[in-house]
């Protein structure tokens, strides 16, 4: 058990009796691979940290915020925990280098947290600086290494529970990032609740690929295999995006056993890691293959588990997950001890958010039972609730709470939830101090909805996302995975669907869906367009009215790989997509793009 009142606590204690131990191996891609190419360990770890944070109480006071614009590295590890040891508040942000987009993030991040500080790495310093005298004026910029060449031994303050730890911005998936405050005493109690829900040794072997930056990343790669005194593998997200299986080839080399990321990426490997890769891959000691940040698919757990199962996986692996920022991280997660549960429930039902389990056809009736229930559909648990949360499903509107097989909120209370957004107070009073219809509380709101039944937690989809059709309550993820099994070009392109307001207040359904062209003649992506929309509408028995096709990567993502629904559909009525084609319905036409003529407008 994690008893130590912070992490601080737990590396010095790493540090002191077992110094020469590697915390932290960074993995470069070569001519031969992928390969180690930098280490600490627990004693240089912790010389570097130290320095780092005496040499910003130069000229910072305990509580100023810091910004963390480092690229994945050991730097960014390097000057968490200096920030930490000088009682200091790092603000995980991404790397000016890593595009325009995330340039705006860390304008919004640095403005938001009052950073009087950016700490970054040597490489990255300049450019930097080049951000900075455009966005940041005033504010000091320094390189990991410089402070630890510097050196310094001040002794680090004494971190309280209650005392903010760091600022994790939300992904951003349905609104602007927000800042949600960390306590240590949050940041211990989850680290714990992830130890104690998968039952993970001390010593294990971590890896990943998440930037430093996002929840996921920091907590389960980063920081918990420092608090299980055990050693952590790390690879940069190109690294991973460029050739998936190095993710997989990284986990078998260096016997890993716990490696996090979220849904797209094990549909990414089973597309881009061929039969031989999969050959010479020996994935038997993976044991806990946690898959998070984003709905669960049940194709992508079976297709994953069926594809790598020659390399030894095994279905038990593949552990589903639920959390957020704003409860540090984790929140619910599968057992290793047996596969993902996958439960086949009314689809109707499901769309009056009713939870109506049923079973599997047997196989001699299969069309009698299909026909009896044509509409059902598999959904993936996200495992039990940690045993220090207190979660209750409730009505987002009356603020009753609901009962069993009644799809709602998710309300959470425990330890893990954090102390509210900094410098929003009234959105914190919002969000994490809820009061359900009959008094209790006070709750986080979640934002997102879900059920349990049999003891798990089934997270169905975003409150804020989902479309009211008819009197049926249709889900975006399930149109979008729709979309990409209407024609080989759509396969591996990322959709967001979205209802628009039209003349007479009523909404229309909207699809922005990822094209690979290559695969389509131009003459003939209209037709495709109007396939997709006719496909879309038989399988769904929802209209489709509109479809935009874009080139790959034109669907905004948040850090987690959350497709920003919302932003695509401000873009979208903006007139700001740049969209190889649009095939509109004439409503949506009338009300957005009143100049265009004829049925659609091809670009």
């Amino acid at each position: 058990m994690l008893r130590p009142e912070s992490i601080i606590d737990v590396v010095r204690a790493h540090a002191r009796h077992r110094p020469d131990d590697t915390a932290y191996s960074f993995l470069t891609t070569g001519t031969s691979g992928l390969a180690v190419s930098r280490q600490l360990g627990y004693g240089e770890l912790d010389i570097s940290a130290v320095a780092v944070g005496a040499a910003l109480l130069d000229f910072c006071e305990p509580g100023d915020r810091i910004l963390l614009a480092c690229p994945p590295g050991p730097e960014f590890l390097v000057s968490f925990l200096g920030c930490l040891y000088a009682g200091l508040v790092p603000v995980p942000g991404p790397s000016p280098s890593d595009g325009r987009g995330q340039l705006e993030r860390l304008d919004g991040m640095l403005v938001s947290s009052g950073a009087v500080a950016v700490l970054t790495d040597e490489q990255s310093l300049p450019s930097v600086r080049a951000w900075a005298d455009g966005s940041a004026r005033g504010v000091r910029c320094l390189s990991a290494e410089s402070a630890v060449r510097r050196g310094g031994d001040r002794v680090p303050p004494v971190a309280g529970p209650d005392t903010t730890a760091f600022l994790q911005y939300t992904s951003g998936s349905t609104r602007e990032p927000r800042g949600v405050v960390v306590t240590h005493a949050n940041l211990m109690a989850n680290l714990e609740a992830i130890r104690r829900s998968y039952g993970i040794p001390e010593g294990a072997r971590v890896g990943g690929w998440l930037p430093p930056y996002h929840d996921m990343g920091l907590m389960g790669t980063l920081l918990l295999p420092l608090a299980l005194g055990g050693q952590t593998f790390i690879m940069s997200p190109a690294a991973f995006l460029r050739r998936p299986r190095l993710w997989l080839e990284m986990i078998d080399r260096h016997d890993v056993v716990l490696s996090p990321a979220p849904n797209f990426a094990y549909d990414l490997c089973v597309r881009r890691v061929s039969e031989r890769q999969v050959a010479a891959l020996d994935l038997s000691r993976w044991r806990w293959a946690v898959n998070g940040a984003e709905p669960v698919q049940e194709s992508t757990v079976r297709g994953f588990v069926e594809h790598f199962a020659p390399a030894g996986l095994r279905p038990e692996t593949v552990c589903p997950s639920y959390g957020m920022a704003e409860t540090t991280l984790f929140v619910s997660g599968g057992s290793s001890a047996s596969p993902a549960v996958v439960t086949r429930v009314r689809g109707g039902d499901f769309e009056r958010h009713r939870f109506t389990s049923e079973p599997e056809p047997e196989p001699a009736s299969e069309s009698g039972s299909k026909a009896a229930s044509a509409d059902a559909r598999h959904l993936v648990s996200s495992g039990p609730v940690s045993g220090g949360y207190d979660l209750r499903i409730v009505d987002p509107r009356s603020l009753r709470e609901l009962g069993a097989g009644e799809i709602g909120e998710i309300w959470l209370s425990g330890p893990s939830v954090a102390r509210g957004y900094w410098g929003l107070p009234e959105e914190t009073e919002r969000t994490f101090r809820a009061y359900t219809a009959d008094g209790a509380g006070p709750f986080l709101r979640t934002g997102d909805l879900g059920v349990c039944h049999g003891g798990e937690l089934y997270v169905t989809g975003r409150l804020k996302e989902v479309m009211i059709l008819n009197g049926r309550n249709v889900y975006p993820q399930d149109i979008e995975r729709a979309a990409r099994e209407q024609h080989p070009a759509c396969a591996d392109g990322v959709g967001a669907a979205f209802t628009v307001t039209v003349a007479g207040g009523g909404e229309s359904v909207v699809l922005v869906q990822e094209l690979r062209s290559r695969d389509v003649g131009e003459d003939a992506t209209r037709e495709l367009a109007r396939e997709v929309l006719s496909g879309l509408t038989a399988r769904l028995g929802v209209s489709v009215g509109s479809v935009v096709f874009v080139k790959p990567g034109g669907v905004l993502r948040s850090t987690s790989g959350k497709v920003r629904r919302v932003e695509m559909r401000r873009l979208f009525e903006a007139g700001e997509l740049s969209p190889v084609v649009e095939e509109l319905d004439a409503r949506v036409r009338r009300a957005f793009r009143p100049v265009s003529e004829g049925p659609g407008a091809a670009v």
